[in-house]
């Protein structure tokens, strides 16, 4: 997991697209792509749709319906997408089968407000079935 993420996706005028996140991607371009198309695709069907924050950068927000479910952002070598869980969640997250880094993650993470966060970092093929098996658990849990 990279120590210090560095935002790509600044400009409040320039809403991003795909020449701007390859650049910033590099090698992770293709599993972002790959991850973006699978949540739109059954069994997620989320839309996306980019939004910029006065922090001063761009998030994609994941939404089925009018819930939102996950939020994607890009850096430089890498995406994240960020789901957020109650609390109660914390010990099915630890027990999914992920790999061992997320369920550390999962197991130590403080509390946002009152959401757990779990921010994958999105590199690779094998991140993209890690976050994806993650969003499973998040739209069938309650």
């Amino acid at each position: 997991m990279a120590a210090q993420r560095v935002p790509v996706l600044t400009d409040p005028d320039v809403e991003p697209d795909d020449v701007q996140i390859r650049s910033a991607l590099g090698d992770a371009f293709e599993p972002w792509q790959g991850l973006e198309f699978a949540l739109t695709r059954a069994p997620f069907g989320l839309a996306l749709s980019w939004r910029y924050f006065r922090e001063g950068v761009w998030l994609r927000k994941a939404l089925r319906g009018t819930r939102n479910v996950a939020w994607l952002a890009v850096w430089k070598d890498c995406g994240t997408i960020t789901i957020y869980f109650a609390a109660r969640h914390r010990e099915d997250l630890v027990a999914l089968p992920i790999p061992e880094d997320l369920r550390s993650q999962a197991a130590a993470a403080e509390m946002t407000g009152r959401m757990l966060p779990l921010v994958i970092e999105i590199r690779s093929q094998a991140d993209v079935e890690a976050a994806l098996e993650v969003l499973r658990y998040k739209l069938r849990a309650r």
